[in-house]
Protein backbone atom coordinates (compact mmCIF):
# COMPACT_ATOMS: atom_id res chain seq x y z
CA UNK A 1 0.00 0.00 0.00
CA UNK A 2 2.83 2.33 0.89
CA UNK A 3 4.52 1.90 -2.63
CA UNK A 4 1.30 2.81 -4.58
CA UNK A 5 1.19 5.52 -2.36
CA UNK A 6 4.64 6.84 -2.95
CA UNK A 7 4.15 5.91 -6.83
CA UNK A 8 0.93 8.52 -7.00
CA UNK A 9 2.92 10.68 -5.09
CA UNK A 10 5.51 10.61 -7.77
CA UNK A 11 3.96 10.31 -10.87
CA UNK A 12 1.92 13.79 -10.14
CA UNK A 13 5.01 15.81 -8.72
CA UNK A 14 7.41 15.62 -11.37
CA UNK A 15 5.67 16.72 -14.10
CA UNK A 16 6.69 19.85 -15.98
CA UNK A 17 5.87 23.68 -15.25
CA UNK A 18 1.99 24.13 -16.05
CA UNK A 19 1.04 27.03 -17.71
CA UNK A 20 -3.07 26.51 -18.76
CA UNK A 21 -6.23 25.20 -17.11
CA UNK A 22 -7.94 22.12 -17.29
CA UNK A 23 -10.14 22.06 -14.47
CA UNK A 24 -10.79 24.23 -11.13
CA UNK A 25 -9.59 24.69 -7.97
CA UNK A 26 -12.78 23.29 -6.77
CA UNK A 27 -14.59 20.73 -8.61
CA UNK A 28 -17.96 18.59 -7.67
CA UNK A 29 -19.38 15.77 -9.38
CA UNK A 30 -22.63 14.14 -9.66
CA UNK A 31 -22.90 10.43 -10.75
CA UNK A 32 -25.77 8.07 -11.62
CA UNK A 33 -26.27 4.55 -13.39
CA UNK A 34 -27.71 1.49 -13.14
CA UNK A 35 -26.83 -2.76 -14.54
CA UNK A 36 -28.78 -5.49 -15.65
CA UNK A 37 -27.83 -9.48 -16.22
CA UNK A 38 -28.29 -10.29 -19.92
CA UNK A 39 -29.58 -14.21 -18.66
CA UNK A 40 -31.50 -12.52 -15.69
CA UNK A 41 -32.90 -9.33 -15.88
CA UNK A 42 -34.20 -9.56 -12.11
CA UNK A 43 -30.66 -9.46 -11.61
CA UNK A 44 -29.87 -5.51 -11.50
CA UNK A 45 -28.84 -2.54 -9.19
CA UNK A 46 -28.33 1.25 -9.63
CA UNK A 47 -25.99 3.52 -7.76
CA UNK A 48 -26.20 7.36 -7.44
CA UNK A 49 -23.77 9.77 -5.40
CA UNK A 50 -21.15 12.84 -5.54
CA UNK A 51 -18.31 13.33 -5.59
CA UNK A 52 -16.28 16.93 -4.36
CA UNK A 53 -12.97 18.16 -4.52
CA UNK A 54 -10.90 21.96 -3.32
CA UNK A 55 -7.23 22.27 -3.83
CA UNK A 56 -6.02 25.51 -2.65
CA UNK A 57 -2.59 24.82 -2.05
CA UNK A 58 -0.09 25.17 -5.12
CA UNK A 59 3.69 24.49 -5.18
CA UNK A 60 6.49 26.19 -7.08
CA UNK A 61 6.25 23.77 -9.45
CA UNK A 62 2.47 24.08 -9.99
CA UNK A 63 0.85 20.91 -8.18
CA UNK A 64 -2.35 21.63 -7.06
CA UNK A 65 -3.21 19.83 -3.50
CA UNK A 66 -6.20 19.80 -1.12
CA UNK A 67 -8.99 17.48 0.07
CA UNK A 68 -11.64 15.52 -1.69
CA UNK A 69 -14.77 13.86 -0.53
CA UNK A 70 -17.25 11.09 -1.83
CA UNK A 71 -20.64 10.00 -0.70
CA UNK A 72 -22.95 7.17 -2.39
CA UNK A 73 -25.31 4.68 -2.25
CA UNK A 74 -25.73 1.25 -4.13
CA UNK A 75 -28.89 -0.56 -4.53
CA UNK A 76 -29.28 -4.01 -5.85
CA UNK A 77 -31.37 -7.55 -6.25
CA UNK A 78 -31.29 -10.95 -7.68
CA UNK A 79 -33.88 -13.27 -7.54
CA UNK A 80 -33.85 -17.01 -9.17
CA UNK A 81 -36.99 -19.81 -9.07
CA UNK A 82 -35.89 -20.63 -5.02
CA UNK A 83 -34.63 -17.96 -3.97
CA UNK A 84 -34.49 -14.07 -3.85
CA UNK A 85 -31.82 -11.10 -2.26
CA UNK A 86 -31.97 -7.98 -1.93
CA UNK A 87 -29.07 -5.33 -0.46
CA UNK A 88 -27.63 -2.12 -0.42
CA UNK A 89 -24.89 -0.20 0.48
CA UNK A 90 -23.49 3.60 1.42
CA UNK A 91 -20.34 4.71 1.00
CA UNK A 92 -18.59 8.07 3.06
CA UNK A 93 -15.24 9.29 2.56
CA UNK A 94 -12.61 11.71 2.53
CA UNK A 95 -9.24 12.39 1.65
CA UNK A 96 -6.97 14.53 0.22
CA UNK A 97 -6.65 15.36 -3.78
CA UNK A 98 -4.18 16.28 -6.13
CA UNK A 99 -3.68 17.22 -9.84
CA UNK A 100 -1.48 19.06 -12.47
CA UNK A 101 -2.02 20.32 -16.02
CA UNK A 102 1.36 20.39 -18.14
CA UNK A 103 0.81 22.89 -21.11
CA UNK A 104 3.84 21.75 -22.78
CA UNK A 105 4.11 18.10 -21.82
CA UNK A 106 5.29 17.37 -25.36
CA UNK A 107 5.91 19.08 -28.74
CA UNK A 108 2.07 17.89 -29.76
CA UNK A 109 0.40 17.21 -26.42
CA UNK A 110 -0.51 18.64 -23.01
CA UNK A 111 -1.59 17.11 -19.76
CA UNK A 112 -3.44 16.39 -16.82
CA UNK A 113 -2.69 14.26 -14.08
CA UNK A 114 -5.10 13.96 -10.97
CA UNK A 115 -5.09 11.50 -7.82
CA UNK A 116 -6.54 10.86 -4.68
CA UNK A 117 -6.12 8.83 -1.70
CA UNK A 118 -9.19 8.39 0.73
CA UNK A 119 -10.36 6.38 3.80
CA UNK A 120 -14.39 4.96 3.36
CA UNK A 121 -16.61 4.07 5.82
CA UNK A 122 -19.11 1.91 3.84
CA UNK A 123 -22.29 -0.12 5.40
CA UNK A 124 -24.24 -2.99 3.71
CA UNK A 125 -27.16 -4.76 4.88
CA UNK A 126 -28.94 -7.13 2.84
CA UNK A 127 -31.87 -9.89 3.13
CA UNK A 128 -31.89 -12.66 1.61
CA UNK A 129 -35.04 -14.97 1.03
CA UNK A 130 -34.64 -19.01 0.36
CA UNK A 131 -37.00 -22.16 0.09
CA UNK A 132 -35.84 -24.50 1.87
CA UNK A 133 -36.25 -28.67 1.27
CA UNK A 134 -39.42 -28.73 3.38
CA UNK A 135 -41.05 -26.10 1.68
CA UNK A 136 -40.71 -23.16 4.71
CA UNK A 137 -39.31 -20.28 3.59
CA UNK A 138 -36.12 -19.00 5.31
CA UNK A 139 -34.63 -15.36 5.42
CA UNK A 140 -31.25 -14.52 5.93
CA UNK A 141 -29.87 -10.64 6.90
CA UNK A 142 -26.71 -9.32 7.63
CA UNK A 143 -24.74 -6.09 8.27
CA UNK A 144 -21.40 -5.65 7.25
CA UNK A 145 -19.26 -2.23 7.84
CA UNK A 146 -15.54 -1.71 6.23
CA UNK A 147 -13.07 1.40 6.70
CA UNK A 148 -11.48 1.01 3.50
CA UNK A 149 -8.05 2.67 1.71
CA UNK A 150 -8.59 3.69 -1.44
CA UNK A 151 -6.12 5.09 -4.30
CA UNK A 152 -6.66 6.75 -7.81
CA UNK A 153 -4.70 8.20 -10.65
CA UNK A 154 -5.45 9.73 -13.87
CA UNK A 155 -3.65 10.32 -16.65
CA UNK A 156 -5.11 12.26 -19.51
CA UNK A 157 -2.35 13.32 -22.72
CA UNK A 158 -4.20 15.97 -24.62
CA UNK A 159 -3.81 16.49 -28.28
CA UNK A 160 -2.44 20.26 -28.72
CA UNK A 161 -3.50 20.25 -32.41
CA UNK A 162 -6.61 18.34 -34.82
CA UNK A 163 -9.66 17.26 -33.54
CA UNK A 164 -9.00 13.55 -34.74
CA UNK A 165 -8.17 11.19 -31.46
CA UNK A 166 -7.87 14.08 -29.19
CA UNK A 167 -7.38 12.98 -25.60
CA UNK A 168 -6.51 9.28 -24.41
CA UNK A 169 -7.24 8.80 -20.83
CA UNK A 170 -6.08 6.44 -18.40
CA UNK A 171 -7.74 5.56 -14.66
CA UNK A 172 -5.93 2.83 -12.27
CA UNK A 173 -7.73 2.47 -9.13
CA UNK A 174 -6.94 0.11 -5.83
CA UNK A 175 -8.97 -0.21 -2.67
CA UNK A 176 -8.43 -2.34 0.00
CA UNK A 177 -10.42 -2.94 3.64
CA UNK A 178 -8.44 -1.72 6.41
CA UNK A 179 -11.65 -3.61 9.19
CA UNK A 180 -14.59 -5.53 8.86
CA UNK A 181 -17.17 -6.27 11.08
CA UNK A 182 -20.01 -8.64 10.20
CA UNK A 183 -23.10 -9.79 11.88
CA UNK A 184 -25.77 -12.04 10.63
CA UNK A 185 -28.96 -14.05 10.91
CA UNK A 186 -30.82 -17.03 9.76
CA UNK A 187 -34.60 -16.58 10.62
CA UNK A 188 -33.96 -14.36 13.69
CA UNK A 189 -30.94 -16.61 14.95
CA UNK A 190 -27.55 -15.48 15.01
CA UNK A 191 -25.09 -16.86 12.84
CA UNK A 192 -22.12 -17.39 14.89
CA UNK A 193 -19.47 -17.92 12.28
CA UNK A 194 -20.39 -15.36 9.27
CA UNK A 195 -17.60 -14.79 6.57
CA UNK A 196 -17.15 -11.31 5.82
CA UNK A 197 -17.39 -10.71 1.91
CA UNK A 198 -13.83 -8.93 1.41
CA UNK A 199 -14.48 -5.48 -0.69
CA UNK A 200 -10.60 -4.90 -2.03
CA UNK A 201 -10.40 -4.70 -6.23
CA UNK A 202 -7.48 -3.01 -8.26
CA UNK A 203 -8.90 -2.11 -11.98
CA UNK A 204 -7.30 -0.30 -14.89
CA UNK A 205 -9.27 1.51 -17.48
CA UNK A 206 -8.44 3.35 -20.56
CA UNK A 207 -10.86 6.02 -22.94
CA UNK A 208 -9.64 7.04 -26.53
CA UNK A 209 -11.45 10.01 -28.16
CA UNK A 210 -12.17 9.16 -31.12
CA UNK A 211 -13.23 13.13 -32.93
CA UNK A 212 -13.77 16.27 -31.31
CA UNK A 213 -17.06 17.61 -32.94
CA UNK A 214 -17.78 21.25 -33.04
CA UNK A 215 -16.18 24.71 -33.28
CA UNK A 216 -18.03 27.06 -30.53
CA UNK A 217 -18.02 27.04 -26.81
CA UNK A 218 -19.44 23.08 -26.55
CA UNK A 219 -17.54 20.42 -27.96
CA UNK A 220 -18.69 16.74 -27.85
CA UNK A 221 -16.49 13.85 -28.11
CA UNK A 222 -17.38 10.49 -28.99
CA UNK A 223 -14.87 7.65 -26.84
CA UNK A 224 -14.46 4.01 -26.93
CA UNK A 225 -13.36 3.04 -23.06
CA UNK A 226 -11.96 -0.43 -21.97
CA UNK A 227 -11.11 -1.69 -18.54
CA UNK A 228 -10.44 -4.46 -16.57
CA UNK A 229 -11.62 -5.56 -13.11
CA UNK A 230 -10.37 -7.76 -10.33
CA UNK A 231 -12.68 -8.69 -6.90
CA UNK A 232 -11.31 -10.08 -4.01
CA UNK A 233 -14.22 -11.18 -2.89
CA UNK A 234 -14.75 -13.78 -5.28
CA UNK A 235 -11.91 -13.74 -6.82
CA UNK A 236 -13.06 -12.78 -9.60
CA UNK A 237 -11.88 -11.69 -13.59
CA UNK A 238 -14.06 -8.98 -15.78
CA UNK A 239 -13.34 -7.38 -18.88
CA UNK A 240 -15.29 -4.43 -20.02
CA UNK A 241 -16.02 -2.25 -23.00
CA UNK A 242 -18.26 0.20 -24.76
CA UNK A 243 -19.14 3.65 -25.99
CA UNK A 244 -19.07 6.80 -24.58
CA UNK A 245 -20.08 10.58 -25.59
CA UNK A 246 -18.67 13.66 -23.30
CA UNK A 247 -20.03 17.45 -23.65
CA UNK A 248 -17.26 19.63 -22.66
CA UNK A 249 -16.29 23.67 -22.99
CA UNK A 250 -13.23 24.52 -25.10
CA UNK A 251 -10.33 24.28 -23.05
CA UNK A 252 -11.87 22.21 -20.39
CA UNK A 253 -12.74 18.76 -18.64
CA UNK A 254 -15.69 16.89 -19.69
CA UNK A 255 -18.55 18.31 -17.92
CA UNK A 256 -21.31 15.31 -19.30
CA UNK A 257 -20.42 11.91 -19.80
CA UNK A 258 -22.94 9.24 -20.93
CA UNK A 259 -21.96 5.62 -21.66
CA UNK A 260 -22.97 2.09 -22.04
CA UNK A 261 -21.03 -0.83 -21.94
CA UNK A 262 -21.00 -4.64 -21.37
CA UNK A 263 -19.02 -6.45 -18.50
CA UNK A 264 -17.92 -9.98 -18.61
CA UNK A 265 -16.38 -12.67 -16.16
CA UNK A 266 -13.42 -14.17 -17.40
CA UNK A 267 -11.00 -16.67 -16.61
CA UNK A 268 -12.36 -19.69 -14.88
CA UNK A 269 -15.49 -19.53 -13.03
CA UNK A 270 -18.60 -21.93 -12.22
CA UNK A 271 -21.23 -20.93 -14.80
CA UNK A 272 -23.78 -18.17 -13.42
CA UNK A 273 -26.74 -15.82 -14.42
CA UNK A 274 -24.13 -12.96 -13.96
CA UNK A 275 -21.09 -13.47 -15.87
CA UNK A 276 -22.63 -10.95 -18.80
CA UNK A 277 -23.86 -7.59 -17.56
CA UNK A 278 -24.84 -4.28 -19.24
CA UNK A 279 -24.29 -1.12 -17.36
CA UNK A 280 -25.36 2.87 -18.43
CA UNK A 281 -24.87 5.49 -16.57
CA UNK A 282 -23.47 9.45 -16.48
CA UNK A 283 -21.24 12.08 -14.65
CA UNK A 284 -21.96 15.81 -14.68
CA UNK A 285 -19.09 18.14 -13.56
CA UNK A 286 -20.99 20.99 -12.83
CA UNK A 287 -17.65 22.97 -12.10
CA UNK A 288 -16.72 22.56 -15.84
CA UNK A 289 -19.95 24.57 -16.84
CA UNK A 290 -17.96 27.49 -17.97
CA UNK A 291 -19.21 30.19 -20.05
Amino acid sequence: MRKIILLALLVVATMSESFGQFRDNANLSLFTGGYAAQQNGNNNGYWYGLYAEYMPIKTVNGLNLGLCAVADRVNFKSNTTLSSYNGGSDEFGAGIAMGKYSEYFTQKHSAYFGANLMLKSIKDNGTGLSMQSDGKLGTYTMVQEDLMFSAELNINLLKTFGNIFPRSQWKLSYKKPLKSEKTSFWNKAPIKESMIWSKAAIGAEFKQSIVQIGRLNTMVEPKLMIGYQHYVGDDSDWLSAGPEIALKKLGWDDFLSIYVFAKKQVGNFPANLNSLQFVAGLNLNLSNLKK
